[in-house]
Order: structure tokens, then sequence, then C-alpha cells
């Protein structure tokens, strides 16, 4: 009798089973992240460039003939004038030769001279009256050749300026060519920044732009440029155009070349040269498998988020400049971005009384 009750209950159990709903998994909880709204740009575009302070001039100076320097007065720092004796190799072999040629000459005049009494009386041939003029005017430009060599035996300045660098020392011997002081012009100091292609258009010519130069150590205050040249062949590696602007007049003398500045551009968006963008957080960028850069997108309605690729401007403090990829009030990821993936499940962090606290789910 009980052999045949079992596969009945049997069949009874199993069909409450069927008729029972099906577990369900456990939606995994949401992520907390610092989502933050992005911000306009403004009215006009503005950009951060680091510059370096140039002079006007650089020249390396150096003999045009070689010999043993035997005075060197100036030193580094030191500001000079036009016209002043930089250094002078010396003199005795210079003298020598200038003296020897100078006789030579005479010699050759002399001889010139009797030949052409000669050539007058009929004794003389017109070759030797010719071959006397050549060996006279051979000397002449021997004598002016041995007079120049020790006029290059010393070096001046060729314009005021301030002397950066000695090359070499006192009593060296130098050979023509080497360079032995480097020399600044100072009248005009300059700033040049790095600037990518996509603002060569905007900033290579005067108007539509104003550019200030700020320098670390003067806290406080800034000093217009004034633009003055484009270098039209691209850095190697950066692809980046060297733009070079004037410093005015009255900066403190203490802006040397070869000093840090950072310069703040302002473009002018009527013509639309360079578009406003967005304002967003450093924080927020993710380097992407094929170059460039993303950032997660939050949707309110699904609390997802979401990969989008942007092309990213200059960036100034801790904010890059979007150019493309985001518009103004879209909210994204600004933290943690690294653990994220497309279509994760986050909830916004609030600030509360400066601790940070998830906000209320919405889904």
């Amino acid at each position: 009798m009980i052999a045949r009750l079992l596969p009945t209950a049997l069949l009874a159990a199993g069909a409450l089973a069927a008729c029972s709903p099906p577990e369900t998994a456990a939606e995994p909880t949401p992520r907390i992240a610092r989502i933050e709204t992005v911000q306009a740009g403004s009215d006009s575009a503005r950009r951060e460039f680091v510059g370096r302070v140039e002079a006007r001039l650089t020249v390396d100076l150096a003999f045009q003939v070689g010999g043993r320097l035997a005075d060197f007065p100036v030193a580094e720092g030191q500001t000079v004038e036009r016209g002043q004796t930089i250094a002078r190799l010396e003199q005795q072999d210079f003298d020598r030769a200038v003296r020897e040629a100078r006789v030579q000459l005479q010699q050759a005049e002399t001889n010139l001279q009797r030949q052409s009494t000669l050539h007058e009386r009929g004794i003389a041939s017109d070759a030797a009256l010719e071959d006397a003029q050549t060996q006279y005017d051979l000397r002449a430009v021997a004598l002016e050749n041995a007079r120049q060599n020790l006029a290059y035996a010393t070096i001046e300045a060729p314009f005021d300026g301030l002397v950066s660098r000695r090359l070499v020392d006192n009593f060296t011997t130098l050979g023509a060519g080497q360079a032995v002081a480097r020399i600044q012009d100072l009248s005009e100091r300059r700033v040049a920044i790095p600037v990518p292609e996509n603002l060569i258009g905007a900033l290579d010519r005067e108007g539509g732009y104003t550019a200030v130069a700020r320098f670390p150590f003067l806290a406080g205050q800034s000093f217009p440029l004034e633009y003055r040249e484009l270098v039209a062949e691209a850095e190697q590696g950066s692809q980046t155009y060297r733009v070079i602007f004037a410093l005015p007049d009255d900066v403190p003398g203490n802006i040397l070349p070869g000093m840090t500045a950072n310069v703040s551009v302002q473009v002018d968006r009527n013509g639309e040269t360079i578009p406003a963008g967005v304002r967003a957080p450093v924080s927020a960028l993710t380097g992407s498998a094929g170059g460039g850069f993303h950032v997660w997108v939050f949707d309110e309605a699904s609390g997802e988020v979401s990969a989008r690729t942007v092309s990213i401007g200059p960036i100034a403090g801790d904010t890059v400049m979007v150019e493309e990829g985001l518009r103004p009030g879209e909210r994204i990821v600004t933290a943690g971005v690294n653990a994220l993936h497309e279509g994760m499940k986050v909830r916004p962090m609030a600030q509360r009384g400066g601790v940070a606290a998830a906000e209320p789910s919405r889904f």
C-alpha cells in the first residue's frame, strides 16, 4: 500500500515546485561616485601656456683669427655698452705682421717708381712695369689683411647687452671661430610659448586676443604682451609652434632670459576662431586604448554611466578645457573613473557638512 502511494506524493510535490515563482538574482548595489556638472566656457576662450623669457638677440662672440687669449676683462652677469672690449688676443704677432707688410709695400713702391722711370726712358719693358705694378698691388692687399687681422684680435660688444656666460678661461689658446663669450641684447625681453597647430590661426597675428604674462616670484603683478613673430617650423615631437611676444619696456630688471612665465591668452569668440568648450576636472579624464581621452557621463534617468570620447585643450590648475564631446550642464564622474565600466550603475555622492555621503537612490 505504501509503495503505491509514494509515486503519487512525489508527483504532487513536483507540481507544487513547478508552480512556485523562480528565485531572482539580487541586483548589484550601485557604486557611490563623485559626480559634477560641467560648466560652460566664458565669452572669450582662455588658454594657459608655460612660456620662457628670451633676449631680443643672443650672440656667441668669437675671434676670426687664432691666438692666445691675453685680456678677458668682463664677468658673467655684467652689462656692457656697445664698443666695449670683451676680449683681446696677444698682439705681438699681429703687430709684427703689420710692420712686415708695411716694409714690403714700401719696397714694392720703390721698385714700381724705378720701373716707371726706366719705362719712360725706354729702358724697361712693358712687362717689367706691369710686374712691378702687380707686386705693389699685392703688397698693398697684404698690408690691408695684416691690419684687419690685428683688428680681429680684439672683440668689442656689438650692442648694449648682458654677458650671460664666459665660454673659455683667460690665457686659453684659441682657434679661429671658437666662441669665448655669450652676450644677450636685453633692449627688449620676450616670451616664447609653444602653441598647438589648432590655435596658430588665432595667435599668428595681432588683434583678436590679449596675452598677459605672470611670474611666480612677482606675486600679484601681470605684464601685457605684444605679438612679435611666429616660428613657422614645428618642434619635433610636440608638433607645436613657437609664438614670440614682447614684454613691456618697464618690466623689472630681475626678469632674465631663461625664466619661466605663466602666459594667459584670451581669444575673442566673436569670430569663433576657437570654440569655447566647457571646463571639467582633470580627474575626470581616462586614457583611451587607441590614444586620446574619454570621460564617464552619468545618465540621471537610468543611473548608469557611459564612456564618451572628448577632445581636450590646455590644462589650468586642476581643470581642463574640453573642446569637443561635452555640453554645458552634463554630469560626469570625477573620481574613481578607472573602476567604471560601460552601463555600470552608480549613486552620486553628496557633501554634508564636509563629509561625503551617498545621495538617496533614485532607482
